[in-house]
């Protein structure tokens, strides 16, 4: 029986018989975690108010080779996030991450890239709820880029120009970009404004990109109908948890 010790971001928990629960994790250091937490539901829990959802903590637990569920001993709150998940429109936003998460984040299998992206849109949110559309679509936009499923909107397809921040870009059918000579018959158009999002999500933080480029309605719908076609694609399905926040 080996004993991790990692960074972690509980993203949901599930009553298990009569006092246990399954805790569902994202960590620093093993991707995403299933662990059974024992007594977690009783009174007197060692882990208090640790496995509330969102909670950023320092985690221990035991795992034993070929089962899937590992053995939480302890968890130490770094930050709760307890209010947030309060808040009506912020809940549902993290409800939906903690699904995305769920899907496309290897079992067992270290991704810092993606545990700090998802810290990142966590604290954007804790920062000012009223960030969350915003967020949203950023965590949306860079789930699908380190999963390698976004498209590089920065230049043309097919012959390698330039697309700037400020331009339209063309897309086909597989969301592939093209400049204007080079555009296919169906082509649609991303607007610039648009554009202008997608190219500063390569270069902020999502806490800085919610201050800088707060999306009006139109934009985030127009994004979000980019985002929920990759998605969708990628899991064969549409997210349960897409809320009207998110369509």
């Amino acid at each position: 029986m080996q004993s991790v010790n990692t960074d972690a971001i509980v993203l949901r928990a599930y009553n298990l018989a009569e006092g246990d629960r399954i805790v569902v994790f994202l960590t620093r250091n093993a991707g995403l975690v299933r662990g059974v937490a024992k007594g977690a539901r009783r009174m007197k829990s060692r882990f208090g108010a640790a496995l509330e959802p969102f909670t950023i903590i320092n985690l221990t637990y035991y795992e034993k080779e070929n089962r899937e569920l590992v053995t939480v001993s302890n968890a130490e709150i770094v930050k709760s996030n307890f209010d947030l998940s309060a808040q009506i429109e912020a809940g549902e936003v993290l409800a939906y991450m903690a699904e995305l998460i769920g899907e496309f984040a290897p079992p067992h299998e270290a991704d810092e890239k993606m545990f700090r992206m998802l810290s990142a849109c966590v604290e954007a949110l804790a920062t000012d709820a009223a960030y969350s559309r915003t967020v949203m679509r950023y965590f949306e936009v860079w789930l699908l880029r380190l999963a390698g499923l976004f498209p590089d909107l920065r230049s043309c397809g097919e012959c390698g120009v330039e697309l700037g921040e400020s331009d339209e870009a063309i897309v086909d059918m597989e969301l592939q970009p093209h400049c204007r000579d080079c555009r296919h018959h169906g082509s649609s158009v991303i607007s610039p404004s648009v554009m202008r999002s997608l190219h500063a999500t390569h270069r902020l933080a999502p806490v800085k990109f919610a201050e800088l480029h707060s999306l009006s309605e139109a934009d985030a719908a127009e994004l979000g109908e980019i985002t929920h076609r990759l998605i969708t694609r990628a899991i064969d399905r549409r997210p349960r948890t897409l809320v009207a926040s998110t369509r």
